[in-house]
């Protein structure tokens, strides 16, 4: 119904504007309506578009977080040890956990001793324990 309605429109203006060209010398109320009326279909045509997408799109919101880290029993001072190389990011394995963990400074290898430094809110900054021999 809306499209045939937009189509009538455009034919319309475009009709009244060969009418001014062909028939009808300089501006007259043919020219001025056919320019409206293809002016009113434009417009009706970019709400239809609108409305069609409005109906197609997902209206639902997305709520899921990323990379939470539950740090509940897990303080600064723990210790635990890589389970892959920290360059800088890597896992670490702390209380029989595997998570994610942030080198301090520079890269650790893998089956290192760490202990934990400060813990973001996503984020376990680590440094590794040298051992003294």
């Amino acid at each position: 119904m809306e499209v045939t309605f937009i189509v009538l429109l455009i034919v319309i203006g475009l009709a009244l504007l060969i009418v001014e060209v062909v028939v009808l010398p300089g501006v007259t109320v043919a020219g001025i309506g056919g320019l409206i009326l293809i002016g009113c279909s434009v417009f009706l045509t970019f709400v239809l578009r609108a409305k069609t997408w409005d109906k197609l799109s997902l209206h639902s919101e997305i709520d899921g977080k990323v990379n939470v880290v539950d740090t509940n029993d897990i303080k600064t001072g723990d210790r635990g040890m890589t389970v892959s190389r920290l360059a800088p990011i890597g896992k670490i394995i702390i209380h029989d956990k595997i998570m994610e963990g942030k080198s301090e400074f520079g890269l650790i290898d893998e089956n290192k001793e760490v202990e934990v430094v400060f813990i973001n809110e996503s984020t376990i900054v680590v440094q590794e324990i040298k051992s003294s021999l």
